[in-house]
């Protein structure tokens, strides 16, 4: 930030509604929110949370933060009160930081400070900076597993650095890019894509949330040449523009699949771009894969190739390579691969294994070496950008007394990449309607964990030890949203 500052001070860094906000003034800025922080006993490794819709307040504290040394957890502002409890129970942060819009909405806070983002006085300014170690954490990051309770990842200053120097040899960021900033700040890509920009005196013009009327025309009125989105963004503006969008040069597509019918009508509004696949997780700061603009024509199932500063193979069950086109568990090792999991030791030790981090996930690589994403191990739905663990949405689910069974599991849509959607069996004599479900779970976690469509059967499928059969589910009901 102090060298973007000093190299380019007048150049317009970050647009937020009617504020135009150059790097000197965003310097400035950021200083007088350390100033503020330490007026709050804001010190080296505490936790600073934050409850918000994207604002440029969420940046400045960030940024406040890494120059105390003080960790910035951002969390989903989508989560229902008892979601968001979980995840401050585990971290205990000092402050918890949100908007006015999403205040009434906040968690049990009787012993923690509340400060809405409009109520902060920036009277003061400290320009100094608390020193570092590379393994010093910056943020700690929620991301949802297939276990009950998300997994604080601890991504240190070391890991976001090595990640800067991936921005621009693998993504091709540049200081003449204008970027827009639709991807929530809680999303490591959010963080990410911010950081990058900023590392390259790029232009960032911010959204509250992705809403892809807005997306238009914002592109249009500020000549927006770089998108970054998971492919329901990019289905939605195809389906709601006709008017080519001729300053976007670059693209990038995250999360899941885009089918070949899909892209077609996605290229017409976008005639002249370079495409990117991407892979990565939070857990690695994201880097994991891109699939070049030059290969993008010849594979666009492909993820890609490694990133800079990243080492990947791919294993078998029993520790040893796979063959090429043999499907096997991503292995990453790279300086962006996270510390490891907040208070959580067991699944450190079983995530992060001699410097490799275990993703969980499959995938092939064929013969020159490009990866194709396979499939998840544990049962994680992505749907529209989000990973949902199918094991809280049946938690959800099996509170209702008139479920015995429950089955969640991700089904191939055309918006969403994938649906979540709910088998159930009902207890004997017990009556229920889809919509019934559907309205329970809906008032207990965010919207785009709930069910797209609950289907109640007379059993579910099972193995001899008794385990319900997922795969024989989502099989069996692939073409589920085909005519969607």
């Amino acid at each position: 930030m102090d060298r973007s500052a000093q190299k380019w001070p007048e150049k317009v860094f970050l647009v937020d509604g009617e504020k135009r906000i150059n790097f000197s003034d965003f310097r400035s800025d950021v200083c007088r929110w350390v100033s503020y922080l330490k007026s709050k006993n804001v010190g080296k490794s505490d936790i600073v949370a934050a409850f918000s819709k994207n604002n440029v307040e969420m940046l400045y504290l960030w940024m406040a933060l890494n120059r105390l040394g003080a960790v910035f957890s951002p969390h989903n502002f989508n989560l229902k009160q008892a979601e968001l409890d979980v995840l401050l129970k585990d971290s205990k942060p000092k402050l918890l930081f949100t908007d006015s819009d999403t205040l009434s909405d906040c968690a049990d806070t009787s012993e923690l400070e509340v400060i809405n983002f409009k109520n902060v006085n920036l009277d003061g300014s400290f320009e100094d900076v608390i020193a570092t170690a590379p393994d010093d954490v910056s943020t700690l990051l929620y991301t949802s597993g297939t276990e009950d309770v998300p997994k604080g990842v601890m991504n240190t200053h070391l890991n976001w650095f090595s990640t800067l120097m991936s921005g621009i040899a693998d993504l091709d960021m540049k200081h003449e890019d204008v970027f827009l900033l639709s991807i929530p700040i809680y999303h490591v890509a959010g963080l990410y894509t911010f950081l990058s920009f900023l590392n390259v005196g790029a232009t960032i013009i911010l959204e509250r949330i992705p809403n892809p009327a807005e997306i238009g025309s914002l592109i249009r009125r500020h000549n927006v040449d770089y998108l970054i989105f998971p492919p329901t963004l990019f289905i939605a503006l195809s389906q709601l523009f006709n008017e080519p969008f001729h300053s976007v040069k670059k693209c990038i597509s995250f999360g899941s699949f885009i089918s070949a019918d899909q892209f077609e009508s996605i290229t017409k509004i976008f005639p002249a771009v370079q495409w990117r696949n991407y892979y990565g997780l939070t857990e690695c700061t994201p880097l994991g894969t891109t699939l070049q603009p030059e290969d993008f024509e010849k594979r666009k199932e492909a993820i890609g190739k490694p990133h800079m500063n990243v080492l990947l193979k791919l294993v078998r069950d029993d520790g040893s390579l796979a063959s090429t086109n043999e499907v096997g568990e991503i292995l990453l090792k790279s300086p962006s691969v996270a510390k490891g999991y907040y208070n959580n030791p067991a699944k450190t030790k079983e995530t992060f294994v001699d410097g490799w981090l275990h993703t969980r996930d499959l995938a092939r690589m064929d013969e020159e070496g490009f990866l194709y994403f396979v499939d998840r191990k544990k049962d994680i739905v992505r749907t529209g950008g989000e990973n949902v663990s199918s094991v809280e949405v049946e938690r959800e689910i099996l509170r209702d007394s008139r479920v015995a069974e429950a089955a969640v599991v991700g089904i191939p849509h055309p918006y969403w990449g994938e649906a979540v959607t709910a088998f159930i069996a009902l207890k004997k004599g017990k009556v229920a309607s889809e919509s019934e479900i559907i309205e329970t779970v809906a008032n207990r976690i965010a919207g785009y964990k709930v069910p797209k469509k609950v289907i109640i059967v007379e059993s579910l499928p099972h193995n001899a030890s008794g385990k319900i059969l997922k795969k024989e589910l989502k099989q069996a009901h692939s073409q589920l949203y085909a005519a969607s």
